[in-house]
């Protein structure tokens, strides 16, 4: 528990300072959340950057990957010399998201920790200092109150023990998590005609809204405040790029040539790849033909007309061909000769 309460205690105590100047449970979530978010910007920026270059040389990533598709450890070898030499980080786009999930789950951990139930079932908050003025107002209380909402609790709880219309303000605020988190996708999508174009790209796209609604219902009511806000912050912070990175004479050229290309895959009326095909590769196809050829060959082979046909005949010594039901007479007819 030691080792607990020294890990947390920093997150504990900034989210306290936060409370001295707004004594609202959610108002300090609000204010550390957007402190996280500041933070992460610089990082985000450059992950755009990163992801935008790393869009721009995609030509030149596939000449590599078709001349290197036969060794794998070559190809490896290649991308990361050609990372290098471009300076791009691959995961750059993912790096923000990143680092938001062990904030996300200190958070929780904080949480916890600031409603510890003590023997007689009041609040014992643990990781903040006694002397704070949010230790006060949590210790023997049993609500976590602010909002209208009882942020120690999750929607499906409230709903079990108060009833629809005290979860209500729970309820509005998870759908505004789902509605920034559309907004969020639509407004990266947007900026990627060819990630629009691909199934695969859009069926992730969509999952991130249900998956953080479903952690919304789930988890409790600080958290969803911590989404929320962060959300909303995307959404500014995603309008910021696209009238900026994504305004600069290169960035155009790119999302023109984009859209050229998703174009004319629409036109072209190319099936695209299944998940599974993307996975297998060139194997998939070889499988298909395998089977195609398996399925033809345990069946009779058919003349054009549709007719079954005869079993080949069988040639005597003089070249004349013999039916296969008078083969036997034949023979006969041989001996007698003889």
């Amino acid at each position: 528990m030691f080792v607990a309460v020294d890990f947390f205690a920093p997150f504990a105590n900034l989210l306290a300072f936060f409370y001295n100047f707004w004594p609202s449970y959610a108002g300090a979530i609000a204010l550390l959340t957007l402190t996280v978010m500041l933070v992460l910007t610089p990082l985000t920026l450059k992950g755009t950057r990163s992801m935008m270059t790393l869009q721009a040389l995609q030509p030149e990533m596939k000449k590599i990957q078709a001349q290197y598709k036969d060794d794998r450890q070559k190809l490896n070898e290649e991308l990361l010399k050609f990372y290098k030499e471009n300076n791009i980080n691959p995961l750059g786009g993912c790096l923000p998201l990143l680092v938001q999930l062990p904030v996300f789950i200190i958070l929780y951990q904080v949480l916890r920790g600031l409603t510890h139930t003590a023997a007689d079932g009041t609040f014992d908050p643990q990781y903040i200092s006694h002397s704070s003025k949010m230790y006060h107002d949590l210790h023997g209380s049993t609500e976590m109150m602010s909002w209208g909402m009882d942020l120690s609790k999750s929607v499906t709880k409230v709903m079990s023990e108060s009833g629809f219309l005290h979860a209500l303000p729970i309820i509005i605020m998870i759908i505004l998590v789902a509605v920034t988190s559309l907004i969020q996708q639509k407004q990266i999508s947007g900026r990627n005609p060819a990630a629009a174009s691909n199934p695969q790209q859009q069926m992730l796209m969509k999952l991130g809204p249900i998956m953080l609604t479903g952690i919304s219902i789930v988890y409790p009511a600080g958290l969803v405040v911590y989404l929320l806000v962060s959300n909303v912050f995307r959404v500014g912070q995603q309008a910021l790029i696209s009238r900026t990175i994504y305004s600069s004479p290169e960035a155009k050229k790119l999302l023109e040539a984009q859209a050229r290309e998703a174009e004319a895959k629409a036109k072209s009326g190319a099936p695209q790849k299944g998940f599974f095909k993307q996975l297998l590769g060139d194997a998939a196809p070889q499988m298909n033909r395998d089977k195609a050829t398996n399925n033809g060959g345990s069946k009779s082979s058919k003349t054009p007309t549709g007719s079954t046909k005869p079993p080949a005949a069988r040639t005597n010594g003089g070249g004349r061909t013999t039916p296969p039901k008078n083969r036997s007479a034949a023979a006969r007819k041989r001996k007698k000769r003889k």
